[in-house]
């Protein structure tokens, strides 16, 4: 049974006439005939009476009107709620959550208010899975270029990584800092599995330099906050440290890190880009730009 049928149905019982239904309805009145009738072979019984010009309801199209305006009403309920809300699952790493993540989340909920996000923050290893399963609708990983068949890369934006101390720290100021001042001098670390860890030490270790750790953590801000102390150098993403380096909180150390590290929008290749994931994506793309 089709919807139509039954808004002619109703409109054409507000009438009583086939003239003037055709006209509400703005199709031709033998739109308005074939609708009925097939609604009437549908159902198998009369649902007008056709005396002259008169169209009057019978028994059974009289039983037949609550069900016509419930359904209808359930009809535009159902999409008003996929009109006016949705909900969308981002899968954030730490490392973006509270530097990168904000400023989209702030445009974003300005622009589709009834648009509810909900933030999942999974570490390196378990983002693209969470992709892959289905259990969010997108991704904003720090990592290098991701290689993977069933992910699209929508947007990516290359990352510094740097070496951050306090003004107070015995590196700050220094002209140049060598690789074994990293054996002398403790660095706040990132989890094992951070791919910016992991070229870091590789790196130094290719040099039989081996890192001299003081705190290892999964908290970006854990480790800007140490870093703040004094208490050791903070490996982090220059991004994350904007405003303590623009006002001399935290020193940029004079140490070269060229690493192939991108901020990446993912999703994946399956994925339907609903128009709320489309806006999501429109928006979280120009940030990252």
């Amino acid at each position: 049974m089709q919807l139509k049928y039954l808004k002619t149905f109703l409109v054409l019982n507000e009438k009583k006439s086939f003239t003037k239904a055709a006209e509400a309805l703005g199709c031709a009145q033998s739109g308005v005939t074939t609708h009925i009738k097939l609604l009437e072979n549908e159902l198998g019984v009369r649902l007008f009476e056709r005396i002259g010009k008169s169209v009057t309801l019978t028994g059974e199209g009289d039983r037949l009107l609550p069900f016509a305006r419930r359904i209808l009403s359930l009809s535009s309920e159902i999409k008003s709620l996929y009109k006016d809300a949705g909900r969308l699952t981002i899968g954030v790493m730490e490392s973006a959550a509270g530097y990168l993540i904000e400023d989209i989340l702030k445009e974003f909920s300005a622009l589709y208010p009834n648009t509810e996000i909900f933030l999942k923050i999974p570490d390196y290893s378990r983002c693209i899975q969470m992709l892959c399963d289905g259990e969010i609708d997108a991704a904003i990983v720090l990592d290098t270029p991701i290689q993977n068949k069933s992910i699209q890369v929508l947007q990516k934006r290359k990352e510094q990584i740097i070496l951050a101390a306090s003004s107070t720290h015995a590196l700050s100021g220094k002209h140049a800092i060598t690789d074994e001042d990293f054996e002398t001098y403790g660095i706040l670390l990132p989890s094992p599995n951070c791919p910016y860890r992991r070229l870091f030490e590789e790196k130094l270790l290719s040099r039989g330099i081996r890192v001299k750790t003081a705190l290892e953590t999964d908290s970006v801000s854990v480790i800007k906050a140490i870093s703040l102390c004094g208490t050791g150098l903070g490996l982090l993403p220059e991004f994350a440290v904007k405003k303590e380096l623009i006002y001399h909180m935290l020193e940029k150390l004079n140490y070269k890190m060229d690493y192939p590290i991108y901020t990446q929008l993912l999703i994946h290749r399956d994925k339907w880009l609903s128009p709320d994931l489309k806006r999501f994506t429109e928006i979280a793309g120009r940030h990252l730009t």
